[in-house]
């Protein structure tokens, strides 16, 4: 189990919970969040979070578009169960799950 503030993820299970409100999440955005949170407080790049996400199978050629759609999703339900917006956008770079 991991807890993080008011996130708390039933690793066994993959569920998310935040309070006491179940996320549905899908398996990108889970692995996402897990990603963000192995990576808290730190700038985290898009080609980072497309290699962690995709590995291989990522081409570099393609846009972020599939990436930047997944943290909005992750962003809004998150937001939508009460969570505080940790997810910072660092404009050119990627982004920093902030917990301060």
């Amino acid at each position: 189990e991991i807890m993080l503030n008011e996130i708390r993820i039933d690793l066994p299970s993959h569920a998310v919970f935040i309070k006491k409100n179940q996320l549905t999440l899908t398996g990108k955005e889970y692995d996402l969040l897990l990603f963000f949170i192995a990576n808290k407080n730190k700038v985290i790049t898009k080609n980072a979070i497309a290699e962690h996400l995709w590995g291989d199978d990522m081409d570099q050629n393609d846009s972020f578009d599939f990436i930047y759609t997944h943290i909005k999703n992750l962003r809004k339900k998150m937001l939508e169960a009460d969570a505080e917006d940790y997810i910072k956008t660092i404009y050119g770079i990627g982004y920093n799950f902030s917990t301060q």
